[in-house]
């Protein structure tokens, strides 16, 4: 009689797991950017699929690739990835573009040499971890304040996300960030961004795990399709004048 109910019991621990696994793998892993966190997170609130994100830079993304993480699905910053990410992940679609602009609280326009030649702290992503601060470090470096041979004065942040946290916390008067994140930046502080371009386009591309199998990786395709519609959704409508 024991043995009858300590195999019941066993039964019933494999036949959770076993349901639990199941649960798991109708589920999609998504590593994603962090500039693209609040956007995405908008667009698949009423998704049907349970999505697990895992948003940070895109670089720190693809180290932990590169360290043997295996996610679903990929959505970063296609700027000078390693070829790791490449040989086990297929190249889906383009999602987004975005650009980098020089934002200040200053009462006049003001250009990046201004802020070097006064030594102003200016507030910048780590480019060892997000392409916001590859970006930014190649856009110093092709700077006036380069030629000159001034050293910057920065204040480095994690990626896209912690750099506006730094600006909203009211610790940066300058900074490098993307464009699409200036509406992120609180109004109270007046921000405004420069007229200069710096010609620095980036986008933002899905890559698919090249070892699901076939239904996963229509489910994944259905996830993609649809954080498309929901973004083209949010377009302007083009005017027939």
């Amino acid at each position: 009689m024991y043995k009858y109910f300590k195999l019941l019991f066993l039964f019933s621990i494999y036949f959770i797991l076993v349901s639990c696994n199941n649960i798991d793998r109708d589920e999609i892993d998504m590593y994603l950017a962090a500039s693209l966190l609040s956007q995405v997170e908008n667009s698949s609130k009423n998704y049907n699929d349970v999505v697990n994100i895992d948003s940070s830079g895109s670089y720190d993304l693809v180290n932990k690739i590169i360290l043997g993480a295996e996610p679903d699905l990929v959505l970063l910053a296609n700027y000078d990835l390693k070829n790791s990410l490449k040989s086990n992940f297929e190249f889906y679609e383009n999602y987004s573009d975005n650009s980098v602009i020089l934002v200040h609280n200053n009462s006049e326009n003001i250009k990046l040499d201004d802020i070097c030649e006064n030594n102003y702290e200016i507030g910048v992503a780590d480019p060892k971890r997000a392409p916001l601060g590859k970006i930014s470090e190649e856009i110093l470096e092709e700077s006036k304040c380069a030629l000159s041979k001034k050293s910057y004065n920065l204040r480095i942040s994690s990626d896209a996300s912690s750099l506006i946290n730094l600006i909203n916390l009211d610790y940066l008067n300058f900074a490098l960030i993307y464009k699409n994140d200036f509406s992120k930046i609180k109004k109270e502080y007046n921000f405004s961004y420069s007229s200069q371009n710096f010609n620095k386009k980036l986008i933002y591309s899905f890559y698919i795990n090249n070892d699901l199998n076939f239904e996963k990786r229509q489910k994944v395709i259905k996830f993609i399709n649809y954080l498309k519609a929901q973004e083209n959704k949010s377009l302007p409508v083009k005017s027939d004048k």
